[in-house]
């Protein structure tokens, strides 16, 4: 990139911005150049922190001498397209973070957004670009499981209480539906783009959940534990579960309890895909991918190999949301342009749609009625 800086602008003042406002100053090719938020208070305090310009909208920052060449969209999901078609409208390349917004109607108005703008819009879905879920994809590219008949992803984290437990529930966003979106459009929207990605285009979710939550302090429209049954258009079939309900919560912040999640028993990431040649455990936080190969005229199924991904640097197995950030600021500053297409992001947004409708009418639900 040489000499010259890639300008850089943030879009919300909380704790993402500011982990954004650190990132991005450790890089050399880049400057950020603004932060957006609404507190005039809060505006004092980042630009006394951080020594950037603060602003009260993105109009605002747009219109400043200094203004931003890419801007990161990482405020409120209710917020998200608002400040991202401001971006685009007024000649940024943007970066906004998952999910892209609470309804399916402002995802749509994003991605016609950017086709008129000319600009490119990077939706945060890093997991697909991790070392190991890449290299699996890779391997689904070129046949190593001959054609995909089944896969099975499971999520274990802990809980999302992760204030004081003396907090009133409505102060934890992410168990508010209206807020967070739920159990999947929050927490399993990243690995419905994996399952997206690897078994191609879903057309059918049906949910299956408790009659009640094992954690009564669980609002009873966000289930603690869930699973989702897809049917892909190619016939294969996955079986996605989600617990909050088994493993300590490795996200309490009051009081703090913060372990090495690779550590903490029950905290599970593993993804299962079965072919007509073979099959995989892929245990994301272990760090190891254990292939399998049919012997089918010895009547067998042979242990092939493990690729080991460790050491691996601190979520570059699958979470790597600032390698992803930087790769799409390069490649748009260079003349390229998102690293995924928005309208392969909005099919996966469609997906989450479908499971949180699965989840509360505990209808199947069919992915034709989401155009």
């Amino acid at each position: 990139m040489g000499e010259k800086q890639i300008a850089v602008g943030i879009v919300g003042g909380g704790r993402v911005g500011e982990g954004f406002i650190r990132h991005l100053r450790r890089e050399e090719d880049v400057r950020v150049t603004g932060v957006v938020t609404r507190t005039p208070a809060r505006q004092k305090e980042l630009a006394e922190a951080y020594g950037v310009a603060a602003f009260g909208t993105v109009e605002e920052m747009m219109a400043a001498a200094d203004r931003p060449a890419v801007v990161c969209v990482v405020n409120a999901n209710e917020d998200h397209a608002p400040a991202t078609v401001a971006a685009l409208e007024a000649g940024a390349h943007v970066y906004c973070e998952k999910p892209m917004a609470p309804t399916l109607e402002e995802c749509v108005g994003m991605v016609e957004a950017e086709k008129r703008s000319g600009q490119h819009l990077q939706i945060g879905f890093e997991y697909m670009h991790g070392t190991m879920t890449s290299r699996l994809k890779r391997l689904v590219d070129e046949g190593y499981f001959g054609e995909l008949t089944w896969a099975s992803v499971l999520d274990s984290r802990g809980h999302w209480w992760s204030i004081s437990p003396s907090a009133e529930v409505g102060e934890i966003w992410k168990l508010d539906r209206k807020r967070g979106g739920g159990i999947i459009f929050h927490c399993g929207i990243h690995q419905l783009d994996m399952i997206r990605s690897y078994l191609g285009p879903i057309e059918e979710v049906t949910a299956y959940r408790a009659p009640r939550n094992a954690l009564s302090f669980y609002p009873a429209d966000v289930p603690d534990n869930v699973t989702l049954m897809l049917k892909a258009r190619s016939g294969a079939v996955c079986n996605f579960q989600v617990f909050h309900n088994r493993a300590p919560c490795y996200y309490r912040e009051v009081p703090p309890f913060s372990p090495d999640w690779r550590e903490v028993p029950g905290h599970e990431f593993t993804v299962s895909l079965v072919g007509t040649a073979g099959s995989c455990l892929m245990q994301i936080y272990k760090e190891r991918l254990h292939l399998f190969r049919f012997d089918l005229a010895g009547r067998d199924t042979k242990f092939d190999r493990t690729e080991a991904f460790s050491p691996n640097p601190p979520d570059r197995s699958h979470h790597d949301m600032h390698g992803l950030l930087m790769r799409f600021i390069r490649s748009v500053a260079s003349g390229g342009g998102a690293i995924d297409p928005a309208e392969e992001a909005l099919e996966t947004m469609r997906l989450a749609f479908a499971g949180e409708d699965a989840i509360a009418t505990g209808r199947t639900v069919r992915l034709a009625d989401y155009r």
